[in-house]
Parts: C-alpha cells; sequence; structure tokens
C-alpha cells in the first residue's frame, strides 16, 4: 500500500474506479504501507477485484481531510471516534490478531458499547472452544497487550482486588468515571484490611506513577506490582480498572471486574460511576455476575463482533461492512 503525501501522486490511481483510503496516525503509517497488518495485506485482492486501488494517508493532514470529502472508502487508523458517511474506523482490538471495524470509534468509543450481549444465541460447543483456545494461549504464555514481566505466581500474597492504571484522565471528551487516585482509594477501604495491587501502566508517566507511590505509603496493604498482569489477576478476588485492555484479559480467567469508565466490555462487568458504587460492588457485588458465561462473551466480542484476519470468513466479513457503510 502506497504512502501518499501529495495530492499529485494520486494521478498515479486516476484508473481506479476509487481508492480505499487509510487515514493513519503516525505511528501506524509504516506497519500499514509496509504490509506489515495482514489486515490490510488480506483485503487487498479483494479490493482490487472491485477496481478499488489502496493508499495510506496521515490522518489529520490536510491530504486526508481533502480525501474525506470525496467519494473513497475511508478507514480511519487512529483513536478519532465519530460517524461519518463511508468512514469506518479500525483498530487492533484488545487481543491481538483481533480487530475493529466499526462505524462509530474503536476500544471504549466502539458500537459495541451500546450494542446487547445475547447469550442464549450463542452455541456453547464454539464459545467453550474459543475460550479456551484464547485463555490457555494467553494465560499460559504470559502474552499481553504490553510486555509483561516474568510469571511469579508464589510471589504474590492472595489479594481483595487489584487496580489496574492508565493515562486516560486528560481526555477529551472525558470516558473515565473514577480517578485512579478514587479506585485505589476506595478499593483499600472496601478491603477490610485486605490486600490491594495496584499495578501502574508499563508506559506511567513519572507524575502519575509518583502519585501511586505516596498513595500507597500511606496504607501498608495497598501494594503497587510491576508483576506479570496475568499473576496479579489470579491472584485477586476482584480486578478493577476504568477501561484498560487488562481488564478485557481478566475475563479469560473469569475474574470479577469493575469497569470505572466508559467501556464497550462493560457487559461483562460490575460499572462503578462513583466511590460509593465501588465500595459496594467490592463488598456486596459478587453475587450480581453469578452464572456470567465468560465463554459465550468473549467469543462474541473477539469473535463475532470483531474480525480475525487468520479466520477463513475474515475477507467475507470485512468486505460486506466496507461495501455497505462506504457504497455511494
Amino acid at each position: 500500500m502506497k504512502h501518499v503525501t501529495l495530492a499529485g501522486e494520486l494521478k498515479e490511481f486516476a484508473s481506479a474506479a476509487r481508492l480505499f483510503v487509510v487515514h493513519a496516525a503516525p505511528g501506524w503509517i509504516e506497519k500499514v504501507s509496509s504490509g506489515e497488518f495482514d489486515f490490510f495485506a488480506l483485503l487487498a485482492p479483494r479490493l482490487a477485484e472491485n477496481d478499488i486501488a489502496s493508499v495510506v494517508v496521515e490522518l489529520d493532514s490536510p491530504l486526508s481531510q481533502a480525501m474525506l470529502a470525496q467519494n473513497h472508502m475511508h478507514v480511519i487508523l487512529g483513536d478519532r471516534p465519530g460517524y461519518g458517511h463511508r468512514v469506518m474506523h479500525v483498530a487492533p482490538a484488545y487481543i491481538w490478531g483481533f480487530w475493529y471495524l466499526d462505524e462509530v470509534g474503536i476500544n471504549a468509543d466502539s458500537s459495541i458499547r451500546m450494542r446487547t450481549f445475547r447469550p442464549h444465541g450463542i452455541d456453547w460447543d464454539s464459545a467453550s472452544w474459543f475460550f479456551h483456545g484464547m485463555a490457555s494461549y494467553m494465560v499460559d504464555n504470559n502474552v499481553s497487550r504490553m510486555p509483561q514481566a516474568d510469571r511469579d505466581p508464589g510471589a504474590l500474597d492472595r489479594a481483595q482486588s487489584v487496580v489496574f492504571c492508565q493515562d486516560i484522565e486528560t481526555r477529551v471528551p472525558r470516558q473515565h468515571y473514577l480517578s485512579t487516585d478514587a479506585m485505589i482509594r476506595n478499593a483499600a477501604r472496601a478491603a477490610g484490611g485486605g490486600i490491594v495491587y495496584v499495578k501502574p501502566h508499563p508506559q506511567q508517566d513519572s507524575v502519575t506513577r509518583a502519585r501511586i507511590d505516596k498513595l500507597a505509603a500511606t496504607d501498608p496493604n495497598i501494594r503497587v506490582s510491576d508483576a506479570s498482569v496475568h499473576d496479579l489477576i489470579a491472584a485477586a478476588d476482584w480486578v478493577v480498572t476504568q477501561n484498560s485492555a487488562a481488564g478485557f484479559e481478566a475475563l479469560l480467567q473469569k475474574k470479577m471486574l469493575i469497569t470505572c469508565a466508559r467501556c464497550d466490555f462493560h457487559h461483562a462487568s460490575l460499572v462503578a460511576r462513583t466511590e460509593e458504587e465501588l465500595r459496594d460492588h467490592l463488598r456486596n457485588g459478587a453475587h450480581k455476575l453469578d452464572g456470567f458465561e465468560y465463554e459465550k462473551y468473549v467469543h462474541w466480542f473477539l469473535s463475532l463482533t470483531c474480525l480475525e484476519p487468520q479466520a477463513d470468513d475474515f475477507v467475507d466479513r470485512a468486505w460486506v461492512r466496507l461495501r455497505d457503510k462506504c457504497t455511494p
């Protein structure tokens, strides 16, 4: 896929009926243009069969803005939620190997957030096979969205909860209901002397990390840890986060999850919009998740709602979404 930086370069594609335009944030451009992502590489032949050429432009550049007004197929690869004619949003999902292709946005802004999870219509055998294969691969091999410390589960004491931190509190528009500080303080209050692990984000800024360390110093039961996300999930009864991918990974261990921000996997969690709700969930909410069908949910979210490039039906499913959305 060619990276186009000037309008004049588009003359090369004049013979194509339309263009498939990937509007990519700077960090993604080289990976897309080099063919590193199978998502785009596998789609290319189907696009070519329909006389559609593929290009990548820098998201938010003048060329990108000008092209969005033209009658092409457009996909946004970056965090720019919003509904637009002939525009879809694409990005890797919480588990590597699965992708969003969504009309509204990605992650917390995806349309999945507004869908209803109906487990009764999902085949149990397919869901169980998918879930256990995914859980075995991710947990047993210490695989995560971000690099993790070597596994050492025996080094962790049993905990009432683990709080997974992020850096989303300066986002506009706001996603979070509770701040990092509020999650940690109230998890510790609800623990009744039990241990609360806190895992800073691997890319946590130094100011936030210092604030987390200072808060932990006020309570001996708050323990800041950079252990593997999978070990921390295993050690805790509850997982608390705003909308971190680590929360989704907790579902692979069927852990009780509390989300404290707008989140597109909220269906599998208890949602805490206030500090009081968070404490109440931690003290009294376990029964609310009794019988939740984690196998069906993970299968529904990843395999049925997102797209898997390695699946046999990937190209057909992706093409239908693009065709139906982007047809003039």
